[in-house]
């Protein structure tokens, strides 16, 4: 398994990503930011990869000032990984 997740460091900034990306087609849902990210509110827009061209244009189109970055979740053995892209 292995998917996309957006980071804040502000719950309301990451609500407010969560509906863009609903209303331009990013089909996404609002997780508990994974451990091994450690950083940001708690909760961030997880996201299928196939999306992620997508969702960086509209991350430079509607700028969030708390935006911490995009991951890559997966899972490496029985631990999920998370790498900054």
């Amino acid at each position: 398994m292995q998917y996309m997740i957006v980071a804040f460091r502000s719950r309301n900034q990451t609500a407010k990503m969560y509906e863009i990306f609903t209303l331009n087609g990013v089909p996404s849902k609002i997780i508990n930011t994974p451990r091994e990210v450690n950083v940001g509110c708690g909760i961030s827009v997880r996201f299928d990869e196939a999306f992620f061209a997508k969702a960086k244009v509209l991350a430079n189109r509607y700028p969030q000032t708390s935006f911490v970055g995009f991951f890559r979740v997966f899972i490496s053995g029985s631990k999920y990984v998370a790498k900054r892209i």
